[in-house]
């Protein structure tokens, strides 16, 4: 018993690290990330780095900390990011439309893209502008409260999965939006492509839970559908999958040895997607194990200050799958089957001199 709850213990630590606190929720930080009058006149440019978000979170233009740490319940509120003079700007826009009408390059691939647990406002702009300038895509963001500076550890747990459960009630239509505007080449020619990591594949899982997929499905309008690291139970999963038809390819990136959902595993009693797979799989799946090149790892995709940099072939990875195209799992120098139940592939290290420059 000692040594389980010491085990949690680490693993809460591991996906909430408390300085986040002092740093991204510090007046200093918020103050780097000014929230515009939506009337300003801006022209974003091609040099800047520039996102969209799209946030369920509540509003409070009064407060420094103008998008706090809770779900409005009123729907979206969507935001272009740029970054200009050393400050992440934020232009709060009307809509959708508006929002890709800042955007100054609609020629690169589209990652809408979904984080897990332990993320304020400002925390989520870090991952999505680092994810645009490392990968050269543009990016959706879907913000929702997952972190409460008034919780601890195990709290925050609960905060963040009981946010990311309701969270498809707003992003949903959203997805359906972005359906219908790539539709009509509104998001340009780069393609759409959809990521969920750790505790974000709740909104996909909570989607098909309650029968509103087919609202997705009808075309292939999405390239890839990556469920990375998910911190959703395994048990089901493959019915879950196979009623997904609106993507091209379905990527599920586990790690028998992930640390972070082992912890997940002691909390919530049941085997977590990202780490304990087992039979039967989803037909239409693709599996890959990152175990050979990053340990016990969780989070394999940016390069963050105060991190060790990525695995070069975690960076080519999702690289490929980011811009739409589709991951080379029969080349033996890249993958091979995997060791571990023969469930899908293996992927393999490879020299930082061969990596995506």
């Amino acid at each position: 018993m000692r040594q389980i709850l010491l085990f949690m213990s680490l693993f809460m630590s591991a996906i909430v690290s408390f300085g986040q606190f002092a740093y991204f929720n510090s007046d200093e930080f918020w103050q780097k990330t000014p929230l515009l009058s939506p009337n300003t006149d801006v022209k974003i440019l091609p040099s800047d780095t520039a996102i969209i978000v799209a946030s369920n979170r509540e509003e409070d233009i009064s407060k420094i900390r103008y998008l706090p740490e809770m779900r409005s319940g009123k729907g979206i509120r969507y935001f272009v990011v740029f970054s200009r003079n050393g400050k992440w700007n934020v232009l709060p826009v009307s809509s959708l439309q508006d929002a890709l009408h800042q955007m100054p390059r609609l020629d690169l691939p589209w990652v809408i893209y979904t984080e897990g647990m332990g993320k304020f406002f400002t925390s989520n702009l870090d991952r999505g502008m680092n994810l645009s300038a490392q990968y050269g895509v543009n990016v959706l963001m879907f913000d929702y409260p997952s972190l409460s500076s008034h919780r601890k550890r195990l709290g925050n747990y609960f905060f963040a999965k009981k946010n990311a459960t309701v969270a498809y009630h707003d992003f949903l239509p959203v997805l359906k939006e972005i359906r219908l505007l790539n539709s009509t080449k509104q998001f340009g020619q780069g393609g759409i492509n959809l990521f969920f990591h750790s505790m974000g594949n709740i909104v996909m899982q909570q989607i098909v839970k309650h029968h509103l997929v087919n609202e997705l499905n009808g075309s292939k309008w999405v390239n890839n559908l990556i469920f990375n690291a998910p911190c959703i139970p395994q048990k089901g999963h493959q019915k879950m999958i196979d009623q997904i038809h609106f993507a091209k390819h379905i990527y599920i990136n586990y790690n028998p040895e992930d640390y972070t959902l082992g912890g997940a595993y002691l909390v919530s009693k049941r085997y977590q997607l990202g780490k304990q797979i087992h039979r039967p799989l989803a037909k239409e799946a693709i599996y890959v194990n990152f175990n050979d090149i990053a340990g016990d790892g969780h989070s394999n995709f940016l390069n963050l200050i105060g991190r060790n940099e990525i695995p070069p072939a975690a960076e080519n990875f999702y690289y490929t799958l980011f811009h739409g195209d589709t991951a080379s799992v029969h080349n033996t120098v890249l993958f091979l089957p995997s060791k571990h139940r023969k469930i899908g592939y293996d992927l393999l290290p490879i020299p930082s001199t061969t990596a995506h420059q």
